[in-house]
């Protein structure tokens, strides 16, 4: 047996060694909350510069609609008045990851995809944004002789950072982040950031409980852990809350994510909120100084789910009806879905909305561009209920000067894929005469920040069903220009498509378009069927609407357009994403040319 001064001595140092298991003991406060006001500072700095820049960004566009509104004068616009700004969004925020590849899936094989990269400027933040926690973690007592002091401090350390980082993460995830409107910065960025939190959120979690474990098994080995577990609701609630962020990660995994999308979506929100009740009480048994972090990040989270359902039961249902759905099956493996909503709605050019059909999804929904939005009086006189949509010279209705009730009718093109689009495309044709109606909601509107009004030369780019994000943009600039409300001169569409076919998808709208008054003198169209059966389905005329066989050269489009440009050019593309990367690459080698702005719509989460 040891000696009793011995024997005491270990004793002292077990339950000195459970201490720094418990609590804040060994943990230095005073340097977390340095390290946590530091990263508050960057995240507020970096949103101010944001704003600023927005800011900067939206005055020069005002600047210059209102300079060349109506008139021919826009010689000035067309050129860029600084050297360096043009460089800046050649090489930095219109620059891939590496080469030209940004939004082209990563794929291992046909049915294995393993996303996308970010590019170079989504990569230098997220690089600072990890390498200074992983910096902030590594900055412990390493000259403390007190045993189990230093992972101690690394437990405080990763607990408070990962319950800092869980703020960023819930709010980026949301799809009413107050951020998106405010800074006009696009979901999808902040998808990519909400992953990326969350992945360190995951780590510093991990860490954050090994670093407990490793001091309770010094102090008690395997029984002094299981002790704790047993006995500490503290402990088994933090425990409940890694293995959730463990299931989180495996599950988010880009393969499975993108495999399973539907089943991931729904089991990812349901660990979710067992990872951060987990948290909570974790905290809070113990009374830390994180509570109301956490507090925040279910205020935030409770919010928006109420400002969703409330939107959402607002504008679907009335006291004697609900949204009314007609989904139609088309040529090409495609649905026409109208939603007939109960109560008038504003829609922008470019936005997208997520759709709710119970009957064959339950509670998940899903984005899709609209591809055609009206607003008209509930029943006006001589109507007829099945005349297809024609376009209105305003937009955006001004329903104050409007008499009687009107109603909103969204129109959305669906190209079968996998999962629920599949099902539905499925359903319509095997329904009586190719459509069936149901009952359903719609959720939005969002996106649509980008306003194109300003620019002389617009070239829209769209692939396949991308056509339904340019048609409401292509429609509100027509009407501008007409009226004399805009800078607008020249349109130019280019559409590619499969084959002949898929024109089926927008023949309505199209023709809508294509009656507009001044259309002539400002829209050209250049229809590119890339896999055409036969030489009849491409017959190229010498309108203002061509088609041409193959796939279109991007570079000289862009050149043709931007060597013949009025004013300042916008380039808008909504498509896959090797398409969506051959513009970038094109806009990016000719944007120190003449000025040149370049906006791209992808559903990359």
């Amino acid at each position: 047996m040891p000696p009793a001064g011995l024997a005491a001595q270990q004793s002292n140092d077990t339950d000195l060694l459970f201490q720094f298991t418990h609590g804040l003991h060994g943990v230095d406060q005073e340097l977390n909350y340095l390290f946590v006001h530091v990263l508050v500072f960057s995240f507020v700095a970096l949103c101010v510069l944001t704003f600023l820049l927005r800011f900067m960004r939206m005055a020069n566009a005002h600047l210059r609609h209102l300079s060349t509104m109506g008139s021919t004068r826009q010689a000035f616009w067309a050129e860029n008045q600084t050297s360096w700004w043009p460089a800046i969004k050649k090489h930095l925020l219109w620059a891939p990851l590496w080469r030209n590849r940004h939004n082209r899936e990563i794929q291992l094989s046909q049915a294995v995809s393993i996303g996308t990269l970010p590019s170079r400027f989504h990569m230098l933040l997220l690089v600072v944004y990890v390498m200074s926690n992983v910096a902030y973690c590594l900055i412990l007592p390493w000259d403390n002789p007190e045993s189990g002091s230093v992972i101690a401090a690394l437990r405080g350390r990763t607990g408070t950072l990962a319950a800092l980082n869980l703020i960023p993460t819930i709010l980026f995830a949301m799809r009413n982040n107050p951020l998106i409107p405010l800074l006009r910065v696009s979901y999808d960025t902040f998808n990519l950031l909400h992953r990326w939190a969350a992945r360190l959120v995951i780590l510093e979690s991990v860490l954050h409980t090994v670093a407990w474990a490793v001091n309770a098994y010094t102090a008690g080995k395997w029984s002094g852990i299981n002790t704790s577990l047993a006995k500490e609701l503290s402990y088994q609630w933090g425990m409940v809350g890694t293995c959730a962020m463990l299931f989180m990660a495996i599950q988010a995994w880009s393969p499975i994510r993108h495999a399973f999308y539907e089943t991931f979506l729904n089991m990812h929100r349901l660990f979710a909120l067992f990872a951060l009740v987990g948290v909570y009480v974790h905290i809070d048994a113990h009374s830390l100084p994180q509570v109301p972090w956490m507090q925040v990040i279910f205020l935030f989270w409770g919010l928006e789910y109420l400002f969703r359902v409330s939107r959402i039961v607002y504008y679907n249902v009335s006291p004697r009806a609900v949204t009314r759905i007609t989904v139609e099956a088309l040529p090409a493996e495609a649905c026409r879905v109208t939603f007939d909503l109960v109560r008038p709605w504003t829609i922008r050019p470019g936005c997208h909305v997520h759709v709710y059909m119970p009957t064959l999804s339950l509670w998940s929904s899903h984005p899709f561009s609209i591809a055609w939005a009206e607003t008209r009086p509930t029943n006006p006189i001589g109507s007829d209920s099945e005349k297809l949509p024609t376009s209105t010279p305003d937009l955006d209705l001004d329903l104050d000067r409007a008499s009687g009730p009107r109603k909103t009718t969204i129109t959305l093109l669906i190209r079968a894929r996998t999962g629920f689009t599949r099902h539905l495309f499925n359903k319509a044709s095997s329904a009586p005469g190719g459509r069936f109606t149901t009952f359903g909601a719609i959720e939005g509107p969002y996106g649509g920040h980008e306003r194109l009004n300003s620019f002389g030369t617009v070239l829209l780019f769209a692939g396949g069903v991308g056509i339904t994000h340019q048609l409401l943009q292509l429609r509100a600039l027509l009407a501008s220009a007409a009226n004399g409300s805009s800078a607008v001169r020249k349109v130019v569409l280019v559409w590619s498509i499969p084959n002949h076919d898929a024109l089926e998808w927008v023949k309505p709208y199209m023709d809508s378009i294509l009656r507009m008054q001044g259309r002539r003198e400002v829209l050209e169209v250049k229809l590119f069927v890339t896999k055409p059966r036969h030489a009849r389905e491409v017959v190229s005329g010498t309108g203002t609407v061509r088609m041409f066989p193959g796939r279109c050269n991007v570079q000289a489009l862009v050149d043709g357009v931007v060597r013949e440009r009025v004013g300042a050019v916008g380039v808008v593309v909504c498509g896959p994403g090797a398409m969506g990367d051959g513009v970038r690459a094109a806009c990016r080698r000719r944007v120190g040319v003449g000025a040149l702005e370049f906006v791209e719509e992808a559903f990359t989460y």
